[in-house]
């Protein structure tokens, strides 16, 4: 007996502020990890060598936490609503980072919910728990797949069908022993015939069902890249100065999209839809560029790698203009 019930995780999770939970048991995912596998062959992770540090540890759960018996599996919704119109050297930031950095919101909502939990089981019995966000080794899109949060999409999204696409996920490890959710309810949605996210990536990334090719992809460019952007990609970001949601935007299944009730994750919290370019350019220093990205994803990219957008963005618009 573990002495909480899935039904009780569940009401903590969203009572902490998770918009989706599922649970799931931590056995690998073999047509996961085969694919991973493959992915990592064909060297499509680009410049992101972590991700090939140690495969095996990263597709089996027990490599990360030996004990764990079950997986928490947890959704935040972070949509927003594009309301200001394109303008030329304006730079477009994606959605997921137009606010204050989701690792931390989620950090502090995983910490209660942790609390939660073990105060409900009480000090007599103790469990451990071990949790991760994105940056952690775990096929994230997959375990929540088989938890019932979604079902990933050909641009290998998970997909929801209450909040569509637009969620942040991490995973509670844990030792102990809880019912998964029946694999027969779960919500295995399915893209059928459509390819809109196929056609409309402008670098052609999305290079078979649920493969992506970041080498290609603009969020991999412009975020995880740390060197040059060929000419033949750069000129295909656009206005895109920090990530991409075109895949995401054309998604039939987004027209369910709902407002993140989360106001940190709101663009007035963070850095906004768009930066102008010019702004960006004329930093100097780290502290310019901290004063504009401080407690958000755009920390990511560092100084260099910002104003290296943000000229592409400045060239791609005066281009268009002179066409």
């Amino acid at each position: 007996m573990t002495g909480i019930s899935p039904f009780q995780v569940k009401s903590f999770a969203f009572e902490v502020g998770f918009d989706l939970c599922g649970i799931t048991t931590p056995e690998p995912i073999p047509r996961a990890s085969e694919s991973f596998k493959r992915w990592l062959g064909l060297d499509m992770h680009g410049e992101m060598e972590y991700l090939a540090s140690d495969p095996e540890r990263r597709t089996n759960p027990a490599g990360v936490m030996p004990s764990v018996k079950s997986i928490i599996m947890l959704g935040l919704n972070y949509h927003s609503e594009d309301s200001v119109p394109a303008v030329a050297e304006l730079g477009k930031v994606s959605r997921y980072a137009r606010g204050k950095d989701y690792h931390k919101i989620i950090e502090k909502k995983t910490k209660r919910l942790i609390r939660r939990i073990r105060d409900w089981v009480g000090p007599d019995n103790p469990c451990e728990m071990r949790w991760f966000v994105d940056y952690g080794p775990m096929l994230e899109r997959s375990y929540a797949e088989r938890a019932g949060l979604g079902f990933i999409g050909k641009n290998s999204m998970l997909i929801s069908r209450q909040f569509g696409s637009w969620l942040f996920l991490s995973e509670i490890l844990t030792d102990l022993e809880l019912p998964p959710d029946d694999r027969h309810l779960v919500n295995h949605g399915r893209c059928g015939k459509c390819t809109r996210c196929v056609d409309a990536c402008p670098t052609g990334a999305i290079v078979a069902d649920h493969v992506v090719d970041s080498r290609k992809c603009i969020s991999y460019l412009t975020i995880e890249r740390p060197s040059e952007i060929p000419p033949e990609l750069s000129r295909k970001m656009g206005n895109l100065v920090f990530g991409c949601d075109i895949c995401q935007e054309v998604c039939p299944h987004n027209g369910r999209a709902v407002l993140t009730r989360h106001k940190d994750l709101l663009p007035e919290s963070g850095v906004g839809e768009t930066i102008p370019t010019r702004e960006i350019l004329a930093m100097n220093s780290r502290d310019e560029f901290l004063k504009l990205t401080a407690g958000t994803p755009l920390t990511r990219t560092k100084l260099d790698g910002l104003k290296r957008n943000a000229a592409i963005v400045l060239h791609n618009s005066r281009s268009e203009a002179d066409s």
